[in-house]
């Protein structure tokens, strides 16, 4: 026994967010602190199946990547597949990380003593891969069960946020067979609670994918049937002309901490999936340029939001800012985790280096857990 605590890193998943997530997986293994902490990758293929780990994660070298080791492909392939609606199946490759499937059932809390998680999207931060750990009695970091399937689900998210006095865009929701059987009820409901300028999302999807601005009611039903492609439930969002897109990381369990906020620039009419992944479609600004008093309301309302879903570990949580209004536009419990990540970038200005943050993330999922 080398004395370090066994570390899992678990990345992929079946959504669409898979490449995403093995780039954050590959950001912490670079980083993560070797002297104290011993990672092992557990990785899950785009079909759901689970590479367990022969041993530790080897130190990733110059030129080397976790996702060409793994045959993942990259955000710039994924932007292509999507633009296709092609739908694919990983196709892993995983001998160079020494991974290994098992066909017999195996303990994970025999091999590791904490879990970090970085699955974003469904089946990775809505709760059931918490609810999963939970049963196997392994610590974790991030939300618990109830705080990832709230703030996954943007229409439960948004009316919990209304039932605390929280200021959220209005917004309608419908489910896939009641679109299909009255379109014509979706239609009429848009127009008279929303307007022709909206914004059609999957309710339980990040990464903007499969989300879509109307810019009048002829182009709202092709949007609908977009983000049905993706997910049975779509919430459909009223536009915000010329808002700011800030955003706040809060870092904590019974004492959390806010970020000064950030601000996302992009270059395309949305921050859609290509500009938050292409590289020069976007600007990142952790430290954003606001007043004071703006910063202070941005905060109060983060950290109202994340003990209203009961959150814990960590969440990025963002806005919709113009002169006259400020709303909260959702949480995000498992932010993107690379170095270049408005999360991570956020806490470096608070004074937490990349590697201290995973070293606090890894305590407070084992202060959650006694």
């Amino acid at each position: 026994m080398s004395g370090r605590l066994r570390v899992g890193v678990f990345a992929g998943g079946r959504s669409a967010e898979h490449e995403v997530s093995v780039a954050s997986a590959e950001a912490v293994l670079r980083a993560i602190d070797r002297d104290a902490f011993e990672p092992y990758l557990v990785y899950i293929d785009r079909d759901g199946r689970w590479m367990l780990p022969d041993g530790p994660a080897p130190t990733l070298g110059d030129g080397s990547t976790l996702a060409g080791l793994l045959g993942a492909a990259s955000p710039e392939e994924e932007v292509a597949r999507l633009r296709s609606h092609e739908e694919r199946s990983l196709a892993t490759s995983a001998g160079e990380q020494g991974l290994a499937a098992r066909a017999a059932v195996r303990s994970l809390a025999d091999t590791i003593d904490v879990a970090f998680l970085v699955v974003h999207g469904p089946f990775g931060e809505d709760g059931t891969l918490q609810g999963f750990l939970e049963l196997a009695g392994i610590p974790y970091s991030g939300a618990g069960v109830l705080a990832s399937a709230v703030a996954m689900d943007k229409v439960v998210f948004k009316d919990l946020m209304r039932g605390h006095r929280l200021p959220v865009v209005d917004y309608a929701w419908f489910r896939r067979r009641a679109w299909e059987r009255e379109p014509d009820h979706a239609l009429r409901e848009v127009a008279e609670t929303i307007g022709d300028r909206c914004v059609v999302k999957p309710a339980r999807l990040g990464s903007s994918v499969g989300m879509t601005l109307v810019h009048d009611a002829g182009e709202l039903p092709a949007a609908l049937e977009e983000a049905f492609r993706y997910d049975s439930k779509v919430i459909v969002e009223a536009y915000v002309e010329g808002a700011r897109e800030l955003e706040c990381g809060v870092l904590g369990n019974d004492d959390p901490i806010v970020f000064e906020p950030g601000e996302v620039r992009s270059t395309h009419e949305f921050y859609d999936y290509e500009a938050k992944y292409v590289a020069g479609l976007a600007t990142v600004e952790p430290r954003a340029s606001v007043d004071p008093d703006l910063a202070a309301r941005l905060k109060e309302l983060s950290l109202a939001a994340y003990r209203a879903v009961d959150a814990a570990g960590l969440a990025r949580v963002d806005f919709l800012v113009t002169p006259e209004e400020t709303y909260i536009s959702e949480m995000n419990t498992l932010p993107g985790f690379t170095e270049t990540s408005m999360y991570p970038k956020q806490a470096e200005l608070a004074g937490i280096g990349f590697t201290e943050l995973i070293g606090r993330l890894i305590e407070l999922s084992r202060e959650r857990d006694r």
